[in-house]
């Protein structure tokens, strides 16, 4: 078997150097390659938001196929290819029988739901498998059902499962192979996906069960940098990080991989190399891996993310009253609501969740028997910001910096929180501060 694994994004089959580069990366390797593939966003996008419109009655699946047609001409015009392939036809046939039931019937199950998803990656694997095709390179398309990458039946956030898994080696061909990400199949032979932006973590996964000794991240939508460089005109790539930030990192939208990547690759310290494409060939630019490194700062990463919203319960008796954190916490797992922190004081019970839930969060929370809280208020026009890297909890004067950084302009903090690990402190701040706090944070933790 190859020696590692290596994770392609859907989003570089719109760049023509970058698929040059592959191309010739793979004819130059002399070597098996497994190489996992993620969907392109729009194609993903458009499955997605079709099912939703074909039980309103909103469109045909007939519409949706086109507009997924569409796309994918578009990706072909990139290599200067006319038309799909046999391969790229008959799963665009499949996908079309399958909205064709949605449609019909008006309703979907969340198998279901994966399993229509799961072609958006398995379309995008079709356009890579024809360009090296047309590149005289021979590969083979080969689906995670065919070689027993068994998950939970956790539809919509599966775990894989390698003690069940155990045959993926001796199942995988000779050879370049191009394996769909995002999913894999449970005991009862149905499809269900690890989770949004998953590639990584089938990846990784596949990276453990074959025992190869790395894995390799081309072309990352957005590299791993001191901070967002449409922020930071001057923000640097950061050479090494550990498991623990690059998780960290990867619950904010400046980053792309997923957070379990490192989760398969922990017991075994696998690295992972992250690699732009570039000159037909690959530039390291960051390595992830078990080794603890605290930079003279400390910070590795200020980070954002304006995807959250706080949840704010008020109560002169909320810091008294036992069971309303229970009660709150019970009632989001049951509606698969994620809870990205919590804050508390004697009269507010702060939580912070993703913002596109907050609202049905604030629903559920109104009919919840919670006589403590008078008032229930949502603040959603924030942002997250966070500082990230080892050692915060050896170094006081990190939180000092932080807080110094906003004070002296007068930027306002809603909430923050540190200490409940060695890397990461948070501020919450009112979304229209956000780019001169970053600017701030930044500013002084790096120049």
């Amino acid at each position: 078997m190859s020696n590692c694994v290596v994770r392609f994004g859907g989003n570089s089959l719109s760049k023509f150097p970058v698929l040059e580069a592959f191309a010739s990366l793979l004819s130059e390797s002399g070597n098996d390659e497994t190489v996992v593939v993620s969907a392109v966003p729009e194609i993903q996008q458009t499955i997605e938001q079709g099912i939703e419109l074909l039980i309103s009655n909103s469109v045909t699946a007939d519409l949706v196929i086109v507009q997924i047609q569409n796309l994918v001409n578009e990706r072909l015009n990139i290599f200067n290819q006319s038309e799909a392939d046999e391969n790229l036809d008959r799963e665009l046939k499949n996908l079309q029988n399958l909205l064709k039931g949605i449609e019909f019937t008006g309703d979907f199950s969340l198998t279901l739901k994966d399993q229509v998803i799961s072609y958006s990656e398995r379309i995008t694997a079709g356009i890579l498998h024809l360009f090296l095709s047309k590149n005289q390179i021979i590969s083979t398309l080969i689906f995670p059902e065919d070689i027993g990458l068994r998950v939970t039946e956790e539809f919509g956030n599966a775990t894989i499962l390698y003690d069940e898994s155990t045959d993926l080696p001796n199942l995988l061909p000779k050879g370049i192979n191009l394996i769909p990400g995002s999913y894999g199949i449970t005991s009862g032979g149905k499809i269900a996906r690890l989770g949004k932006r998953s590639a990584d973590y089938s990846a990784a996964g596949i990276t453990r069960l074959i025992h190869a000794d790395l894995l390799q991240l081309w072309e990352l939508d957005k590299e791993f940098r001191t901070s967002d460089a449409a922020f930071i005109a001057g923000s640097q790539l950061i050479p090494r990080l550990t498991y623990a930030e690059a998780s960290e990192l990867s619950y904010f939208s400046e980053q792309s991989i997923h957070p379990r990547i490192v989760e398969p690759l922990i017991s075994n310290h696998i690295p992972i190399h992250v690699y732009r494409l570039i000159n037909k060939g690959k530039e390291l630019t960051t390595i992830i891996n078990s080794e603890s490194f605290v930079t003279p700062n400390v910070v590795k990463s200020v980070v954002h993310t304006e995807e959250i919203a706080v949840l704010k319960l008020n109560g002169p008796g909320v810091g008294f009253k036992p069971g309303i954190l229970a009660k709150v916490t019970s009632a989001f797992h049951q509606s698969a609501i994620n809870i990205r922190s919590v804050i508390t004081s004697q009269v507010s019970i702060n939580i912070i969740l993703n913002k596109n839930d907050i609202e049905k969060a604030r629903q559920i929370c109104s009919q919840l028997p919670l006589s403590s809280v008078s008032e229930i208020i949502i603040e959603d026009q924030v942002s997250l910001i966070a500082v990230v890297g080892h050692g915060m909890q050896q170094h006081h004067g990190v939180s000092a910096k932080l807080f110094t950084a906003v004070a002296q302009h007068k930027i306002n903090v809603l909430l923050s929180g540190s200490g409940a690990s060695d890397l990461v402190s948070y501020l919450i701040v009112d979304q229209k501060d956000t780019r001169k706090a970053i600017a701030e944070i930044h500013n002084i933790f790096f120049n």
